[in-house]
């Protein structure tokens, strides 16, 4: 391991605003961290935390959490967090499906799913758009909720319209090409480095938002 990202391994858990789901009672810590009511919004498969990070910005009424597995990837994003003195982010350690272990009281408000690893996904169970994945959304959101998938994966993109239907979730909006049927939204000008890449190859980005 290069000696760069295991500096980060090492540190990334002393960053006040990183929790792991192996803690006890990590639900009331997150809480406590944040020191108020405020609905919770998650970033699954965060990485850096740029969804996170911009929308706290516009919305300092709402609280964001950052979800990866791995804290090298969110090292960045929490240290950023820290310099910009945000106090409605934080950054949770975890794989998505032990987040119906964590938030067992509280209910989240939103969902944003952005690019999805394409290699991880190619097993349907690993999808983040899945059975196995859309009962444990079911178990921590609250009624008015809404989940957000943007890819460039046609894969990843086909398959969730497909699950999505076939168990009768309620879809806002889909696109094949969001910003060729743009539909107005805050967070539709947020794009991770990986979106700035695939934008400047030509490819073109897949978005559905969905609900309950």
């Amino acid at each position: 391991m290069p000696r760069k990202k295991l500096k980060r391994l090492q540190e990334v858990k002393s960053l006040p605003n990183v929790f792991d789901f192996k803690d006890e009672d990590t639900e009331q810590q997150l809480r406590n961290y944040f020191g108020n009511h405020n609905p919770i919004i998650l970033e699954i498969g965060c990485g850096q935390g740029d969804y996170s990070i911009e929308l706290a910005q516009l919305n300092p009424d709402k609280n964001f959490i950052g979800v990866d597995y791995k804290g090298a990837r969110i090292y960045m994003g929490a240290a950023k967090t820290e310099e910009l003195k945000l106090k409605n982010v934080a950054f949770l350690l975890s794989g998505a499906e032990k987040l119906s272990q964590i938030f067992i009281e509280e209910k989240i408000s939103e969902i944003f799913i952005p690019f999805p690893d394409p290699y991880k996904s190619r097993k349907s169970f690993k999808r983040l758009i899945d059975s196995k994945f859309l009962k444990i959304y079911d178990a921590i959101v609250n009624k008015d909720a809404k989940v957000h998938l943007k890819t460039d994966n046609e894969e990843i993109f086909k398959h969730a319209v497909s699950v999505l239907n076939e168990k009768n979730y309620k879809i806002h909006f889909l696109s094949e090409d969001l910003y060729s049927e743009f539909k107005p939204g805050l967070h539709h000008k947020i794009q991770t480095k990986y979106e700035r890449k695939y934008l400047a190859e030509g490819k073109n980005i897949k978005y559905i938002c969905f609900g309950w």
